[in-house]
């Protein structure tokens, strides 16, 4: 997202094309917290199912599903307090602080997108359907590239937003697949039943899901 973002964004000015590398690490935070968690989420939910432990399985998927939604609010919270001052320590230009603070802010707070959409990728890669996987995060870089001129230059009539249209773009991508995700896995993925009922916090379902996944970290 932030390589496509870049590629548009170069053509605003150098100074946003800065901001949007200087962004890069924190996105990158993101992904790698949020792909770790995903590999422990897979290597649960895969163990339950070759034990054919149909509990073991709704209880991992939905544990996971909270692990991730508690990342987003982590890093929605630290999106509407850090961001400025993380660009402050990069950097004295102030075009750059603002541009860069309000791409990473819209990224940030909006991050559960990220994390749900990577949560329910897992869940389908851990059950053997990777095609769907495959849709769902297509859908969601498609989304990114036909909205980043559009929003960045106001195109079609929409307003021209710049940076934060980009910044906007990548989350509407992110926040489409992880709703088009999570209903493929309720509509298609029998393996799994996310379901009101079995959403239940486990403790040490958790703790393993971690266990595996702080290497990949």
């Amino acid at each position: 997202y932030n390589v496509v973002d870049s590629m548009f964004v170069a053509r605003v000015g150098e100074n946003a094309l800065t901001a949007l590398s200087i962004a890069f690490p924190i996105q990158n935070l993101m992904i790698a917290v949020s792909v770790g968690l995903g590999v422990g989420l897979n290597a649960v939910v895969s163990r339950a199912l070759g034990a054919k432990d149909t509990k073991g399985v709704n209880r991992a998927a939905t544990n996971g599903i909270m692990l991730m939604f508690i990342c987003g609010l982590i890093f929605m919270l630290g999106g509407a307090t850090l961001v400025r001052p993380y660009f402050e320590m990069q950097t004295d230009i102030e075009e750059i602080v603002d541009l860069g603070t309000t791409y990473l802010r819209v990224c940030t707070i909006a991050s559960f997108g990220l994390f749900m959409e990577i949560a329910c990728e897992r869940l389908l890669q851990s059950t053997g359907k990777t095609i769907y996987s495959m849709d769902t995060q297509g859908l969601g870089a498609i989304i990114n590239i036909v909205m980043d001129p559009i929003l960045i230059f106001g195109l079609c009539g929409a307003p021209r937003m710049g940076v934060a249209g980009a910044a906007v773009a990548t989350v509407v991508g992110q926040i489409a697949a992880a709703i088009v995700g999570l209903i493929v896995n309720i509509k298609c993925n029998h393996d799994i039943h996310i379901r009101r009922e079995n959403i239940r916090w486990d403790p040490i379902v958790a703790k393993e899901i971690y266990r595996v996944g702080i290497p990949s970290i």
